[in-house]
């Protein structure tokens, strides 16, 4: 290669934005997979799914099948196009914003990897479990929902400790960002604690009851991880 080319190229920035491109790969195949599972069971879906039962005091509400079949990889195409263009323009605004106040650019893209495997794990499922039932097929949607939450969960406990800001500040600042760091590997193996017990518990108890009971402990998990900072910064 030129020697005069390698030193005119520009250095990389190393507070530029990188696109999660393992995670990008992942909700790609799991686009197509829930387009595959709308395809096979099209002929078996009725014109009109109901998706609210009518009773005495509201009304039934129906949608056509192309709007049921579609939605959720239509959610999938939205979030990741938000995501990604977020990302893009997150790491152009860098330079104006305090660094000690965002995240670094590699804990920035290991969570947004993290986000993009994990939803269509759960948008697949939903998809699988919805239009099955909607063409007549048994398929259990509460658990596998229950496992999926699961999984999500043990991901998020995987990648908070992993997040750290840009550059550290100093002073009493850098003490309660060193502390609030500290908390979350506490936090973390909190999450993945909390998503194994979902995913497990979810064969042996109602899954409805451990996804709801989840969702209110992960509030407890960084009620904790708060409680945890102060007590560190106040030694």
């Amino acid at each position: 290669m030129d020697r005069t080319r390698v030193q005119n190229q520009e250095p990389a920035d190393p507070t530029a934005a990188r696109l999660p491109w393992a995670g990008i790969v992942v909700s790609a195949v799991g686009f197509l997979v829930m387009i595959a599972i709308a395809w096979t069971l099209w002929d078996s879906l009725p014109e009109t799914i109901v998706t609210r039962e009518a009773t005495e005091t509201r009304s039934g509400v129906t949608v056509p099948r192309v709007v049921m079949a579609f939605a959720l990889p239509g959610v999938l195409v939205v979030v990741g196009a938000i995501m990604t263009i977020s990302t893009v323009i997150g790491g152009r605004m860098r330079h104006y914003v305090d660094p000690r106040l965002v995240a670094s650019p590699g804990s920035q893209t290991r969570s947004m990897n993290v986000l993009f495997v994990v939803l269509p794990l759960l948008l697949v499922t939903l998809q699988a479990g919805l239009l099955s039932r909607a063409a007549g097929h048994e398929f259990p949607l509460e658990r596998a929902v229950g496992v999926a939450i699961g999984i999500m969960l043990i991901g998020m406990g995987n990648v908070l400790p992993k997040i750290s800001p840009s550059r550290m500040p100093d002073g009493p600042d850098g003490a309660l960002a060193l502390a609030w760091q500290r908390s979350q590997r506490a936090g973390g193996l909190g999450l993945m604690l909390l998503g194994a017990i979902c995913a497990v518990g979810s064969f042996f108890f109602p899954p409805i009851l451990l996804v709801m009971g989840s969702a209110l402990l992960v509030v407890a998990v960084y009620v904790l991880m708060i409680l945890l900072t102060v007590f560190r910064t106040r030694r």
